[in-house]
């Protein structure tokens, strides 16, 4: 069973393990009862004490921080509490502990006020020494042990302001308890990637490091993870002092004191503008090779109507009847209407976004679907279409686009040689997580399947199962855009026989993004 800390203290009177000062302790005696004061002294010789006699005009901070303990007559006391106050506020140092002596009543018990509760004790004189050798013991015990977790708190945070200032990211502290969440640290890393010195931020609300570019979507998850009071990850754009751009990788975590209220907030910064850019590359490469997978579809898609055309132009040309005329050219202007229809998708997809945007899931999907029109027909592959939502999602079109294209383009290449059918639904639903109501598409094939190892490596950068057909890129970076409009991509793929395929179900908030 653990010991009570007045358990402790008994055993180490009687074995005389008083905890050790680390230098020869010292007690002030300032005392005017000479009777009292021998007491004192005696009491010091058993405690194994130095005793060192103080007069009133002794008593400065300088001779006081040299004694462990203070016996002093209680307006003695006073004054001595009252120079000690302002060096304990500052944290130069552990105070002595101060006891202060009052006449004992007649029945033996003192009575004091609150004001009085600044002292470590009350020691009511005179009386035998057996008990005050008791009383002055426990406190300097008590004492020593809060020196001790004094000294190692110290210690503690000394390493810690060391860690601080010698890691190499960016370290930054908010006070939450104000409002705007003003800025009360920064390290010596955040000062040299950002260019801006701890005074000129102190107090500043660390937004200004957008430099008016507010429009970003990481912003978005920062103001809800500063509501929520919980930990989030952004990457955004910041900006130097001397006006250079960097990308900034935010790692924000709340703090909380021992009740559980939110006291600030801790911000790691690191410059990956290396890294951005370099992911920039590689989406634009994707981009590229998407376009290139699509040509030839494009090309067919035009090709065909365009045949049909000029054969209805040739009938019309040498038809006699007006009325089979009209007939011919009305059947070619829908077939041109088709190439028009064909080269605004294409259009669309090439496009890049420059903002948020609100669009139909449907008309999304159904543009990507056109695209593909030939090459599903070529493939033996059925489409069935199920639009169940009509409600528009605020996204950034030209990627959403991306991530649809990539998954159809699977789909089809995955039933590629022997057919199949290809499943894309909408529809309202809920994050089951977050409970944020958004819009979910499916696209299912009944193709080959995924192995284990697929599903588990297919998100990672280069990973292809297509040869030099594939460049490796389509779902990792389906998989970011994904994840920057704050939606959820998961899947589930098998290879029985005669029961294979895979279904993708990608989630998007209606407000993924702030238009």
């Amino acid at each position: 069973m653990k010991r009570s800390f007045i358990e402790e203290f008994e055993q180490s009177l009687h074995t005389g393990n008083l905890p050790e000062p680390d230098i020869k302790a010292c007690i002030g005696i300032l005392v005017q009862d000479a009777t009292n004061r021998r007491l004192i002294e005696g009491v010091a010789v058993q405690l194994e004490l130095q005793p060192i006699f103080l007069t009133a005009n002794q008593a400065t901070p300088e001779a006081l921080i040299q004694c462990e303990l203070i016996v002093a007559d209680e307006p003695d006391a006073r004054s001595i509490r009252t120079l000690l106050s302002q060096r304990e506020e500052t944290g130069e140092g552990v105070n002595p502990a101060v006891v202060a002596v009052v006449p004992r009543t007649p029945d033996s018990v003192y009575s004091y006020d609150k004001s009085e509760l600044s002292f470590d004790g009350i020691l009511p004189l005179p009386q035998t020494p057996a008990p005050v050798v008791a009383q002055l013991g426990l406190i300097l015990y008590s004492h020593r042990a809060f020196a001790r977790r004094y000294q190692d708190a110290l210690e503690e945070l000394s390493l810690n302001r060391r860690i601080f200032r010698s890691v190499t990211s960016g370290i930054s502290v908010a006070d939450a308890t104000r409002s705007d969440l003003p800025l009360i640290y920064v390290n010596p890393a955040f000062e040299v990637m950002t260019g801006y010195s701890f005074e000129e931020v102190q107090g500043r609300n660390c937004r200004f490091l957008q430099n008016g570019e507010r429009d970003q979507a990481a912003i978005t998850l920062i103001r809800e993870a500063l509501r929520d009071g919980r930990e989030t990850v952004a990457v955004l754009k910041n900006f130097r002092k001397d006006g250079s751009a960097f990308w900034n990788e935010l790692s924000l975590s709340p703090i909380r004191n021992r009740d559980g209220a939110l006291t600030h907030f801790v911000g790691i910064q690191n410059d990956v503008t290396a890294r951005v850019e370099f992911e920039a590359a590689l989406r634009e490469s994707e981009k590229l090779a998407a376009v290139g997978r699509l040509a030839s579809s494009i090309a067919h898609e035009i090709n065909n109507p365009l045949e049909s055309v000029m054969n209805l132009l040739y009938l019309a040309e040498r038809s006699d009847a007006v009325v089979d005329s009209r007939t011919y050219l009305q059947m070619a202007d829908r077939e041109l209407q088709r190439v028009k229809l064909i080269t605004s998708q294409s259009l669309r997809f090439y496009k890049q976004s420059t903002r948020p945007q609100a669009i139909a899931c449907t008309e999304l999907a159904d543009s990507v679907l056109d695209l593909y029109h030939s090459k599903l027909q070529n493939s033996r592959v059925a489409v069935e279409r199920r639009g169940r939502s009509a409600q528009s999602i605020v996204c950034m079109e030209s990627e959403i686009r991306q991530v649809l294209n990539n998954l159809v383009g699977n789909a089809v290449d995955a039933m590629h040689g022997q057919g199949g059918k290809l499943l894309v639904r909408t529809r309202e639903a809920t994050e089951w997580r977050s409970g944020e109501r958004g819009v979910a598409i499916t696209v299912a094939d009944t193709g080959s399947g995924m192995a284990p190892e697929t599903l588990r490596s297919m998100y990672k950068a280069f990973y292809t199962t297509k040869g030099i057909g594939g460049t490796g890129l389509g779902l990792w970076i389906s998989s970011e855009i994904v994840a920057r409009h704050r939606g959820r991509l998961i899947v589930r793929s098998s290879q029985r026989p005669g029961a294979s395929g895979t279904v993708f179900q990608l989630f998007l908030p209606f407000q993924g993004l702030t238009p």
